[in-house]
């Protein structure tokens, strides 16, 4: 391409068939392409990809109709985007196949696929396995390997004493272990990639914004509800149940934790990722630019001209888009850096009382008003959810666990229940589904 090349950009797609192993080249695959999009997630779900495809000729509801497994690699070219002359490459990728549909009256072909592991077994086989005495690199490791994929690990080493992954998938497990500890996590060409997200959102900004370069595509939200200024965590510790407690932070608007941990350093370090991940919530973003290679999802921007809005931004999730006449656009949804929470203020242990069962003036034992505290032991009979505003659940019936926390009213369902008092937690339960053991 030469200096007079226009500006634009094109995506470069080879595909794969399951089974097969000739591949539909880009050069073949770029006679189809009527629209794409790649959303790069920084944490919590896989980057994926949307293809639209033209179909006049039938052949993509015929011979060549998309089958889960199919396997697509993805890159993004630009000419002539930041300077005459200067082209460049941005590898989305690599993708399977795990979603189709199509639309009419032309059967347009839409094509969707994810960075997991080939089989979907990282996604869907439910395992039981008590992990001893290891770290959380380790464990992920060994669960990379087993999916013939790399690590890349850039975060501090933490000790786990014992945790058991109770008919989780892989994928469930380690997403939820890398988010007790304050870890995000990817699945990107081939790796399993964690790194430590406040060593991250410490880092210089790859890009400054103008508040007037979003045009009118952009968005601000700022809230107190479910941010906090401290937490206190509390853990039961050896056969006479003696309650531990680690408080970091101090105000006002302090979160309580009932979570099973290994030592104080331990609830040291669950206590601040949940605290802190709670305050990531407190501003947020989103905006539409012409698209830039440099920004993806685990960078930092900042973002000037607004005033109070301004600041630095940490990249949560960039969706990259672009149109058959090779427009290119990023929709970018943004967080604010804010200030840790990472100091104790308090640590005791406080021995276990057994409960009075009649009333101050030795009468009748005290009337249950229906109150439901952190601790309380319960019979659940409903939905226990994977998260406080649903999303995927396990029934119970007649199950007897205990409270381990109780967010705020803006979630669903508020409180969070475990098999056993300072357990690790089950799921998240509406009080309707809870009445007092």
């Amino acid at each position: 391409m030469g200096k007079e090349t226009p500006r634009k950009a094109k995506v470069n797609i080879t595909y794969t068939p399951k089974g097969q192993a000739a591949k539909r080249t880009a050069g073949v695959m770029a006679e189809y392409e009527e629209g794409f999009s790649y959303t790069d997630a920084a944490t919590g779900e896989s980057d994926a990809i949307s293809l639209k495809v033209c179909n006049k000729d039938l052949r993509w509801a015929n011979k060549w109709l998309p089958k889960k497994g199919d396997k697509m690699v993805a890159k993004i070219k630009v000419f002539s985007w930041d300077a005459a002359g200067k082209d460049r490459t941005f590898l989305c990728g690599k993708f399977c196949c795990d979603d189709l549909s199509f639309s009419g009256p032309t059967l347009i072909c839409n094509i969707g696929g994810v960075s997991v592991p080939e089989g979907q077994a990282f996604r869907a086989t439910q395992r039981t396995y008590n992990w001893e005495k290891v770290t959380i690199q380790e464990i992920a490791r060994k669960i990379a390997k087993r999916y013939g994929l790399s690590l890349h690990y850039d975060a501090g080493k933490i000790n786990i004493s014992s945790i058991e992954q109770n008919k989780q998938t892989d994928c469930e497990f380690l997403n939820r272990l890398c988010e007790d500890y304050g870890l995000y996590i990817k699945v990107y060409f081939g790796k399993i990639i964690i790194y430590d997200i406040d060593r991250y959102e410490s880092k210089k900004a790859v890009a400054t914004y103008h508040i007037n370069d979003f045009g009118d595509g952009w968005s601000y939200n700022t809230t107190l509800t479910g941010t906090y200024t401290g937490a206190t965590i509390k853990y039961t510790k050896g056969d006479n149940d003696e309650e531990l407690t680690l408080t970091v932070g101090s105000g006002k608007r302090m979160l309580n934790i009932t979570e099973k941990v290994d030592s104080l350093p331990d609830a040291q370090i669950k206590a601040c990722a949940r605290v802190n991940k709670e305050n990531r919530k407190a501003v947020t973003m989103s905006a539409t630019i012409k698209a830039n290679l440099k920004i993806v999802a685990g960078v930092c921007i900042k973002i000037k001209g607004a005033y109070n809005i301004n600041g630095k931004y940490f990249v949560d999730k960039v969706t990259h888009k672009i149109e058959a006449d090779g427009a290119y656009t990023m929709d970018l949804e943004l967080h604010k850096v804010q200030t840790k929470i990472k100091n104790v203020t308090n640590s005791s242990s406080i021995k276990p009382t057994k409960p009075s069962t009649s009333s101050a003036s030795g009468g009748a034992p005290a009337a249950d008003t229906g109150a439901l505290a952190v601790g309380d032991k319960v019979i659940v009979n409903g939905p226990a959810y994977y998260a406080g505003n649903g999303g995927r659940s396990n029934n119970c019936s007649g199950m007897t666990m205990y409270i381990t926390e109780i967010l705020g009213s803006n979630y669903k369902y508020q409180y969070g229940v475990a098999k056993r008092k300072g357990g690790t937690r089950y799921g998240w339960c509406a009080k309707g589904s809870l009445t007092k053991a």
